[in-house]
């Protein structure tokens, strides 16, 4: 009996040592399970706290794009209606301008004739034959010219206030350009000349003098085809 309970002393005590080791085992485990449990959950906040800045950032800079896009987008509307304005401007007085000088072109000597005033019956009357035509006819024409100037320095300064021109469209565009260009440089001093022909040195002489009639006449036609020049190169931008 007595070897028999030591016996069972034995067991038992074997049996608690074992359960204290298994224990103590586990107790330095959970500790181990813990500490990698919190830092992947740090970890997982870090990444979703970067995730969240990422995509904020991204929606601040798509939002910065479309206010600075919206803003480009504004500018260049409001300088191609000041394009189109000037344009048409220009266009309009280089018509008035072309329509005043037929009018005294038919009452003034010229390649096709004496002129109205000569043979009578004048377009505008006394107003046709002394200065007040030409002096109109004149202010027309520097009308004509600041608006042409004005348009010219826009474009140079602000390359989007002009139309677009199509690819096949753009040689002919350009060579009217220069067109209109050369018209409106040599009309204000052909037009001077053939009214004054005293600033060249020319004496006055007879309306009926070659010098003058030949140069009224090529003022004419010359405002003729600056103004055909310029009006097509609008028709041409969209």
């Amino acid at each position: 009996m007595i070897s028999s309970a030591l016996s069972i002393s034995a067991v038992l005590c074997a049996v608690s040592v074992s359960a204290s080791e298994a224990r103590a085992q586990t107790g330095d485990a959970l500790p181990d399970l813990e500490l990698r449990l919190d830092s992947a959950g740090a970890r997982s906040s870090s990444m979703l706290s970067l995730e969240v800045a990422l995509r904020t950032n991204d929606g601040a800079q798509l939002a910065g794009a479309d206010v600075a896009r919206s803003t480009d987008d504004a500018r260049a509307r409001r300088l191609r209606w000041w394009g189109r304005t000037l344009g048409w401007s220009t266009a309009v007085a280089l018509v008035g301008t072309s329509t005043l000088g037929t009018i005294a072109a038919i009452d003034q000597p010229t390649a096709f004739g004496d002129g109205r005033c000569l043979t009578g019956r004048p377009v505008l009357g006394n107003y046709g034959c002394d200065r007040g035509l030409s002096t109109l006819h004149g202010a027309s024409g520097v009308l004509s010219a600041t608006l042409y100037t004005a348009n010219g320095v826009l474009g140079l300064a602000a390359p989007e206030s002009a139309g677009k021109v199509t690819a096949s469209a753009r040689p002919w565009h350009r060579a009217l350009s220069y067109v209109h260009l050369g018209g409106i440089v040599v009309q204000p001093v052909i037009g001077l000349v053939s009214a004054f022909p005293q600033v060249i040195g020319k004496e006055r002489t007879a309306p009926t003098d070659p010098f003058p009639r030949n140069l009224r006449t090529a003022h004419v036609f010359i405002g003729y085809v600056t103004t055909a020049a310029f009006l097509t190169t609008l028709v041409l931008e969209r």
